[in-house]
């Protein structure tokens, strides 16, 4: 008779090296804007990222957009694939299909939606704010 075997398993990651940067979490996926504050480190990126959710969910046919976007200034990490196809959980827990379905009624565009030459539809919450550029 054979007798069972024990086994080990291991999850590993991968160490993001730093040096010294602060983590920063630029857009939660539960909203389509920037969580950085205008003044804090990391803001431009954070409104460049909300650009492209924007550029996404426009070539997706308004399906599908990244959020989620956390990490370093040169490494991301943990990016979430938001989509809302009629309640077919395709992406795991992190999927809020609300924060697609909302996403022109809350999107605020940026300077980069704005630019001319990108065509973007400007959504219902308009420009970004004078206080906020």
């Amino acid at each position: 008779s054979k007798t069972g075997s024990t086994r080990t398993v291991f999850l590993l990651k991968e160490f993001i090296n730093s040096d010294g940067e602060e983590f920063i979490k630029f857009i939660h996926n539960m909203d389509a804007n920037p969580l950085v504050d205008y003044d804090d480190y990391g803001y431009d990126l954070a409104v460049f990222f909300a650009f492209m959710q924007h550029v996404q969910y426009v070539k997706t046919g308004k399906l599908a957009f990244i959020s989620d976007y956390q990490g370093v200034t040169r490494l991301l990490t943990d990016p979430q694939i938001l989509t809302h196809l009629e309640g077919h959980d395709i992406f795991g827990d992190g999927n809020m299909e609300m924060t697609v379905s909302q996403f022109e009624k809350d999107h605020v565009c940026n300077k980069y939606c704005e630019w001319p030459a990108f065509g973007l539809e400007a959504y219902a919450s308009g420009a970004e704010s004078e206080t906020s550029k």
